[in-house]
């Protein structure tokens, strides 16, 4: 599905090339004249031919390179603009073109270029949030089929994978060495391991009819937690000869994302890089106004930087504008007795660490604007559950709580438009869940919708 929105976007830049060579008559002329100038048969099929060799030159030329450095994706990047605007202008040569070539195929390396420049950032900050880098991943069972899925992982997935153990039922010495060597816990002990540390991805390698329930209470706290699983793959497809059987993938996810899906997270992760870089320029005149107040009337930086747990419960570090005195953190402790929220938050209607200015800041939300560079940076989202501080997260007392970590942490979201404050700790929970389950790109945009006005209501604002 990308890949075909990816030849019509390519296939739109050059059409827009070419009009725009042509601004003079567009200016001197209606639209409606102009769109009936004669389209011929060649045309079109050099279009169709463009936007196939685009598919194919994406998956085939480079897309199965690996490139880790900065400057060899962008290189890639030039490359892959020098190389499209090189068949059109083959192409134009050819066709005895009437458009200033020249122009015609700057214009459109240019256009390319920055179309694949903004691919590159979304890719690269859909990935920077995560500072540990690897997926963790751990197996169930510590027997054969256990030792085989982690050859498949040593084999297959050294680039992105990790193993940080196996779990199982059976006594260490009933298994190998090596095994037991990287035991980690019981099938009973898992939802307090899942707890305690960060788990991405579980995988079932134990013979399912001899250990069924075993297996499908391990699969219940994996789900429960928003860690995803994976089961090891035995099937073979058959060709003419046995001897030339070949294995499918090694690993089947059992609830896999549908390409629907994936395609949407996409057009999510679109929409916040192009309305938070926006509204970062937008906003500047603003944003340097509230620095200044903040500067001018409390001691203490700009900006409150703080770690908070994003999505696969990676830390980042959040940026707000400072609302409080400069020695805050310091002064929580003597204030935990006073705190008048449920559950592992912090909440105080008249915290005395709140400043002049960051009383207003927070009742309007404009201290939560600097967040607007995460989303950038793809460390968080538009809309999502918020993040939440090491502090908080520290206080968890359920497992099932981190199933809020297998989303992308956002600046709004469900319980900013029900109350935000007013809100206890088990409600915000539950909708966040809520989020999690219903999520869709229409929820998205209701939310941002029901946002402004729930801001200026200042409802539910400490």
């Amino acid at each position: 599905m990308f890949l075909y929105f990816d030849s019509l976007i390519v296939l739109f830049l050059a059409v827009l090339s070419v009009l725009a060579s042509h601004r003079a008559q567009l200016t001197a002329t209606t639209v409606q004249d102009f769109l009936t100038l004669r389209v011929t048969v060649l045309n079109v099929v050099f279009l169709l031919l463009f936007a196939l060799f685009r598919a194919t030159f994406r998956t085939r030329l480079f897309g199965d390179r690996r490139l880790r450095s900065i400057s060899s994706q962008v290189l890639n990047a030039f490359r892959k603009a020098a190389v499209m605007s090189a068949v059109l202008l083959i192409y134009l040569i050819a066709r005895k073109a009437t458009e200033p070539i020249i122009s015609v195929t700057k214009d459109y390396f240019c256009a390319v270029l920055l179309y694949e420049m903004f691919l590159l950032v979304i890719a690269r900050s859909h990935n920077s949030y995560s500072s540990a880098g690897k997926l963790k991943v751990l197996i169930l069972g510590s027997g054969p089929r256990a030792s085989k899925a982690w050859r498949e992982l040593r084999l297959r997935r050294t680039t992105d994978r990790e193993l940080i153990g196996f779990v199982d039922d059976r006594d260490l010495s009933e298994m190998a060495p090596d095994i037991a060597a990287r035991y980690v816990t019981d099938v009973d002990g898992l939802s307090n391991y899942l707890l305690h540390h960060v788990v991405d991805e579980l995988i079932v390698a134990v013979p399912l009819r001899s250990c069924y329930e075993v297996a499908q209470r391990a699969v219940a706290i994996a789900e429960s937690t928003g860690v995803r699983v994976f089961c090891l793959n035995d099937i073979y497809t058959l060709s003419h000869s046995a001897a030339l059987r070949r294995r499918l993938d090694a690993f089947i996810e059992l609830v896999p994302d549908d390409e629907t899906h994936r395609l949407q997270h996409a057009l999510k992760r679109a929409f916040d890089f192009i309305v938070s870089s926006a509204g970062l320029i937008a906003l500047s005149p603003l944003l340097l106004a509230i620095a200044i107040a903040v500067k001018a009337t409390s001691k203490g930086p700009v900006f409150f930087a703080q770690d908070r747990f994003g999505h696969r419960r990676r830390r980042f570090r959040m940026y707000k504008f400072r609302s409080m005195v400069e020695n805050a953190p310091q002064l929580m402790a003597s204030l935990e007795a006073q705190n008048e929220a449920s559950g592992p938050i912090f909440k105080m209607k008249r915290d005395p660490r709140v400043t002049k200015v960051g009383s207003f800041l927070r009742k309007t939300s404009l201290d939560e604007l600097p967040q607007l560079w995460n989303v950038v940076l793809g460390e968080m989202s538009l809309v999502g559950p918020r993040p939440m501080s090491v502090r908080d997260v520290s206080l968890f007392s359920e497992a099932t709580l981190m199933r809020r970590f297998s989303v992308q942490p956002g600046i709004t979201g469900i319980w900013q438009v029900s109350g935000r404050s007013s809100l206890t700790f088990d409600q915000w929970v539950a909708l966040d869940f809520q989020y999690i389950e219903e999520w869709s790109l229409e929820l998205d945009f209701k939310i941002l919708a029901l946002t402004v006005p729930a801001v200026l209501k200042r409802s539910g604002a400490a």
